[in-house]
């Protein structure tokens, strides 16, 4: 299995994980995690197939009123602005009015990167999954400065976490936190 297709898995089985433990404000019994899924694009007459996603449908509904698609860059460098734009154009074709989307990396991404997501209302998020070997950080603090977080999200010094539930994201709504937990609940708050 390639770098790439391994971050997926450990990726969709982290968004299971959260779902099952009921993490995510919602129903498990309303919510359907898939692994490459296709959603069609009327400007290419065709699907465009994404890395991991969940789909969420009211009571009895077969039909996702909101999606949240997750992108997964697994690169040995910092995630360029152009793959952000092209993410962000992809969402576009499928649905802007019913998903969110969110790039999930463990290296990090660069400052244009960052500013394009940010205005565009696209979450960035790095992640190193549990079992990594990384060395872990120890600041001492409880809580992170917002400054302290766009460095984590931008530089790939960094060295690791502190804990397994530790990431530096940005949400959707341009909220910045190091708590995997909150970076989720928050971008249920306006699904």
């Amino acid at each position: 299995m390639n770098k790439g297709t391994d971050y997926e898995l450990k990726v969709i089985n982290l968004v299971r994980l959260k779902l099952e433990e009921e993490e995510l404000g919602i129903s498990p019994k309303q919510a359907k995690v898939s692994h490459k899924p296709a959603y069609y694009s009327r400007d290419r007459q065709k699907d465009i197939i994404f890395d991991v996603s969940i789909e969420i449908c009211r009571k009895d509904a077969e039909t996702p009123y909101w999606i949240w698609i997750w992108e997964c860059k697994n690169y040995s460098h910092k995630v360029p602005v152009d793959d952000v734009e092209e993410f962000h154009a992809k969402l576009n074709q499928v649905g802007a009015n019913r998903t969110k989307g969110t790039i999930i990396t463990p290296v990090g991404f660069d400052e244009g990167a960052y500013e394009f997501a940010r205005s565009k209302g696209i979450g960035l998020w790095r992640w190193i999954p549990e079992g990594t070997p990384v060395i872990r950080l120890d600041t001492g603090y409880d809580s992170w400065l917002d400054d302290a977080v766009l460095y984590g999200l931008t530089n790939e010094v960094t060295n690791g976490f502190p804990s397994d539930d530790f990431v530096f994201a940005l949400t959707t709504d341009g909220q910045l936190t190091t708590v995997c937990s909150e970076m989720i609940a928050q971008e249920f708050l306006n699904a």
